[in-house]
């Protein structure tokens, strides 16, 4: 690299903290800063626009793009992806093309992974049973907006809390793990609410298609969907199943109709459980076992015998975070 561009490059650790918050996307073996956008975008967009290379260090981008949000110099205020452009990495553009790019939704936890054989199809619908596939879904809601080079759907997400179970503080865990801002990554989640099952139904079967439209949604998570049946004592049981039922078509005619990943959670277990269970894609179950998550493995698409996989709840949570350690 020449003296002359070697002067255009600036580096994370050159922020002074003034000037307007923005999305700084930086190379994590040199700080070079390589991208400020005011909106995330896909990481993929950076590394494929810059031929997998640093600028600044010459290092493959694959692995090592981290994104943080933080307030820029002014100086700043122009970088951007095509700074560094050259002929030679426009060319690299039409080769390279990360591996992630190629599958579907992964969690990007080991765990997890393993368990559903690395990576989700988009037209799979996904179940977690226990109590603690609360925590999952909160990270699913998070997860879901990453870059699809990250393993996400680079989306807006629909979460119907069915059990009032949203945990603010855990999905704000996550957005700042990943450097970005909880408020920011929290307006990216449609979060609407039920207080009885005959609200859960309603807001399934007639207003989940319109919210996925109106926000441009691809994923859509059901939080402990079957939850409130439990509480319900008056209802009998056969307009039990009737409810549970219309959840399960209301859930699909979206799924068909609008190509969303759905994932659900039944975390508070009722006798109705199978009307979402029977007809998931993938089951996984996840109860605690002392002091670690044990998930299992239930059912799956492929036919793949049960399985099981350990983990603790921190480790879900600083899994894998770009430029963080536990205990950092």
């Amino acid at each position: 690299m020449s003296p002359g561009n070697k002067q255009q490059l600036h580096y994370l650790h050159e922020a002074d903290g003034d000037g307007k918050e923005r999305f700084v996307y930086s190379c994590s073996e040199c700080s070079c800063v390589l991208n400020v956008c005011e909106a995330l975008e896909p990481v993929g967009d950076t590394v494929e626009s810059l031929g997998n290379r640093c600028p600044g260090c010459g290092s493959a981008l694959e692995q090592s793009v981290s994104c943080t949000s933080t307030n820029i110099p002014e100086a700043w205020s122009e970088i951007s992806r095509s700074t560094y452009s050259t002929r030679e990495k426009v060319e690299a553009k039409v080769e390279f093309q990360t591996a992630a790019s190629l599958r579907g939704f992964s969690f990007n936890f080991a765990p997890l992974d393993a368990l559903v054989a690395h990576y989700i199809d988009p037209t799979w619908s996904v179940a977690f049973t226990g109590r603690c596939a609360n925590a999952v879904s909160e990270f699913l809601c998070f997860r879901a907006q990453l870059p699809k080079e990250a393993g996400g759907s680079d989306s807006s997400v629909v979460l119907i809390d069915g059990g009032n179970r949203s945990d603010l503080y855990l999905f704000s865990s996550y957005a700042k793990l990943y450097g970005v801002s909880p408020r920011k990554a929290l307006r990216r989640v449609v979060t609407s609410r039920a207080f009885t099952m005959y609200q859960t139904a309603d807001l399934v079967t007639r207003e989940l298609g319109r919210v996925v439209d109106e926000y441009g949604a691809k994923v859509v998570v059901l939080s402990d969907i079957l939850g409130m049946l439990n509480g319900e004592s008056q209802l009998r049981e056969d307009e039990a199943w009737r409810l549970a039922g219309a959840v399960r078509r209301g859930l699909e005619q979206v799924k068909k109709e609008r190509k969303v990943l759905a994932f659900v959670t039944l975390v508070t277990r009722t006798p109705y459980d199978r009307a979402m269970t029977d007809h998931a894609d993938v089951l996984v179950g996840l109860e605690e076992s002392g002091q670690y998550i044990e998930g299992t493995l239930l059912k799956h698409p492929f036919g793949r015998r049960r399985a099981s996989q350990r983990f603790k709840l921190i480790d879900l949570l600083f899994h894998n975070t770009p430029g963080k350690r536990r205990g950092a």
